[in-house]
């Protein structure tokens, strides 16, 4: 019995190092993630709610991939905020750092929503 308990023990063990090494490289909270769904389902409204979960799951999860947590909270940030007219908006506009940033999040979320299967 002792036996056995240790045996599924060093199992499970192994099992979460060996998942903690496969999301190394995605590390968006889960908050993050929760409001990217959230908002993506609002945008996508056609969609109904099993679907626009996974679907919306998929894209941030692409997302996830090419960014990390603070680079896609300044880009996304940017994203939403540079059309604000005159100077509330030219810091996002404006920002030579955040320009290139935002055109890779527009090249991948729309690669993302492509493959993810979102109109």
């Amino acid at each position: 019995m002792k036996k056995t308990s240790l045996t599924v023990l060093f199992a499970s063990m192994t099992m979460l190092s060996a998942t903690a090494i496969a999301d190394d490289k995605m590390d968006f909270s889960t908050a993050t993630k929760v409001q990217y769904v959230l908002d993506c389902m609002e945008a996508n409204s056609d969609l109904n709610v099993y679907e626009g979960v996974h679907k919306c799951s998929c894209v941030v999860d692409k997302l996830d991939e090419a960014f990390n947590q603070t680079d896609f909270e300044d880009i996304s940030t940017a994203y939403m905020y540079r059309n604000l007219p005159a100077d509330r908006g030219a810091q996002f506009r404006d920002d030579e750092g955040l320009s290139g940033g935002i055109d890779k999040y527009e090249e991948v979320s729309a690669s993302a929503y492509k493959e993810c299967r979102i109109q």
